[in-house]
């Protein structure tokens, strides 16, 4: 990577812009002072902080329901196919929604796919559980990378979206080990336990959702701009 970006990326020289980065500089501390961002920010790590199925699921596949490696690949496949189907579908059909009713239908569908874990009994239920449970993550992305990049201030967009990201990451990778520990010491060995739980921690995101003041704002348009719109109509008034 070295190698490849000093000499095969053109790039042209140009003097350093000291006022450009302090106005960076300003960019960033305005981000940490907003209001909104660490709401944003406390909402995406609850939300994808749930007791993750990940690593449990995997062990219950080989030990309890006996899939082969093979098989339990395929599985992948069929997830990743939700992914896609969910993807082509989503313009159609949820590219209208407000953001509001958006995050609020891919908790739903989300909570719905989680306790559909419930009837993971074998290989067809699995086939069609981790179809669905594709669809709802793909949904469950869209939702939340849109917020995040509705929220990113101006001048600090590209930081900001990055450190939402780390937030996602840390907060899966915490989920999948809290999981794999409630799987193995509290509950087990017992998924139906664990799969209750995380689709309450799902659940609770229903409570978050109007800590983020959305209103009737729509997917893409600035969380500034949807401010100035109120305004505006609070004049008009």
């Amino acid at each position: 990577m070295i190698v490849g970006t000093s000499f095969l990326v053109p790039e042209k020289k140009t003097r350093t812009d000291l006022a450009g980065m302090k106005n960076t500089l300003r960019g960033l501390v305005t981000a940490f002072r907003r209001r909104e961002l660490w709401i944003v920010t406390m909402f995406i790590f609850l939300y994808y902080f749930s007791p993750g199925l990940s690593t449990p699921l995997y062990y219950h596949m080989t030990d309890d329901l006996g899939f082969s490696q093979a098989y339990i690949g395929l599985l992948g496949s069929i997830s990743a196919a939700g992914w896609v189907i969910g993807a082509l579908l989503y313009r159609r059909f949820f590219g209208n929604l407000t953001l509001k009713n958006l995050l609020n239908l891919s908790i739903a569908i989300g909570t719905t796919a989680g306790l559909a874990y419930l009837f993971f009994w074998n290989e067809t239920a699995a086939a069609i559980i981790s179809f669905g449970g594709g669809f709802a993550a793909m949904l469950t992305t869209v939702a939340t990378l849109t917020l995040a990049a509705d929220y990113c201030p101006p001048r600090a967009e590209g930081f900001s979206f990055a450190v939402l990201m780390s937030i996602i990451n840390f907060a899966n990778t915490l989920a999948d080990n809290v999981g794999s520990f409630l799987y193995t010491h509290a509950f087990h060995r017992a998924l139906p336990p664990l799969v209750l739980i995380s689709a309450a921690f799902t659940a609770f995101a229903f409570i978050l959702v109007p800590l983020l003041r959305l209103g009737n704002k729509r997917q893409g348009e600035p969380a500034n701009m949807s401010e100035r719109l109120e305004l505006a109509g609070t004049g008009a008034r």
